[in-house]
């Protein structure tokens, strides 16, 4: 008797034991191509500037250029932030969360600054991956999440996921941020949206996404939607927000000092839209595929609002490729990479036809080779 009991105890055991690798199986994917990606990644740097030791402009000595050549551009403002902090106006062009987590990072394991803020933003880029998988599966099921994700990383500018700059960032809080509003917990969404602000303000575009999430619930009478403490959720970006501008404030006496300092050190063309791409010109070979390129994340962006399940993923994206189209076109690569929900919509036709869908995220991947080819040789890639 004493056996069977003891049998019977282990059985469960397993059973238990099974059961929750079950549960936890569908993390094995992103986990795959996050791994993969960076594999790729990696590879493609380490090849290029072993094939071509020129680079576009001068740079100091670096011991591991495949890596650190990760860390580019914006990357040595954010280099210079989290090991001076703020000194100069034009310093607050660039948002605290990302240079304070790389200050933090290589204290705690003596890295060096560089390396603490390309391994901060894949560390983002890993959960932000997770989190987006589990809501594309949610939605609509493996196959499609699947060929989505695919899609999403091998977009040829998902590579600033992994470099030095806080995409990744804003793109974990917005997801995060979309999946808690999705299931109620509106203040806890607010926070995550509040927190990707401070890495990179654009991430205010995540809140018509809240918005959309709360009317849907509550419906859009003024008793159900105003007078409830879940409306908080909508300010709590401004208000953490709100934070940096008080130590803008403090630090150099206007707290909208970053709207001018960006003028003052970009000059007008950090304010250019696609109004300036069609009346200013002419533009380098560069702008013009970023905004042939863009077409597809803005596409994608529209065809979200076709269902009602996609709603919230369809005030994000939109309101984004909306922000940059107006006033981000020297940076429209990177921020196209940040439009993570308007792969949905293609993943649906594309998980069908898994042969056409390869040609698709090869094509992609290809093209992301080659601009991480030409943003570790500091071609002027954004």
């Amino acid at each position: 008797m004493a056996s069977l009991a003891n049998s019977t105890l282990t059985g469960g055991r397993l059973a238990w034991a099974r059961g929750r690798l079950n549960a936890w199986r569908w993390l094995v994917f992103p986990v795959f191509v996050f791994a993969s990606s960076r594999a790729g990644i990696l590879a493609v740097s380490s090849w290029s500037v072993r094939m071509d030791p020129h680079f576009h402009r001068t740079l100091p000595p670096s011991d591991f250029p495949s890596f650190e050549h990760l860390c580019d551009w914006d990357c040595e403002w954010f280099t210079r932030l989290a090991a001076h902090g703020y000194s100069e106006p034009v310093d607050s062009n660039f948002f605290p969360l990302y240079p304070i987590l790389g200050r933090w990072f290589h204290a705690l394991t003596g890295l060096p600054v560089v390396w603490s803020l390309v391994a901060i933003a894949n560390l983002a880029a890993l959960a932000a991956l997770v989190v987006i998988y589990r809501l594309f599966h949610e939605l609509e099921g493996e196959q499609v999440a699947q060929t989505a994700l695919v899609l999403w990383v091998a977009w040829p500018f998902t590579f600033f996921q992994a470099t030095g700059y806080p995409e990744s960032l804003m793109v974990l809080s917005t997801a995060t941020a979309i999946v808690l509003a999705r299931r109620g917990r509106h203040l806890w969404a607010g926070t995550a949206l509040g927190l990707g602000v401070l890495a990179r303000h654009l991430t205010l575009v995540g809140g018509p996404s809240l918005v959309i999430a709360q009317v849907r619930q509550r419906g859009i009478r003024p008793r159900q939607l105003i007078f409830n403490w879940n409306i908080l959720g909508l300010l709590l970006p401004f208000l953490w927000g709100g934070l940096y501008l008080g130590f803008l404030w403090m630090r150099f006496g206007n707290p909208l000092v970053f709207w001018y300092a960006r003028s003052q050190g970009w000059g007008q063309g950090a304010w250019y839209g696609l109004p300036a791409f069609f009346t200013r010109g002419p533009f380098d070979l560069r702008i013009w595929v970023y905004v042939g390129l863009s077409i597809v994340p803005g596409i994608g962006s529209v065809l979200l609002f076709r269902k009602r399940a996609w709603l919230e993923l369809a005030g994000f994206a939109a309101t984004l490729m909306a922000a940059v189209w107006s006033m981000g076109l020297l940076g429209l690569g990177r921020y196209t990479g940040s439009a993570w929900p308007a792969f949905l919509p293609f993943a649906i036709w594309l998980s069908k036809r898994p042969g056409f869908s390869t040609m698709v995220g090869a094509a992609f991947a290809l093209l992301q080779g080659l601009f991480v080819y030409l943003f570790t040789h500091s071609y002027p890639i954004n």
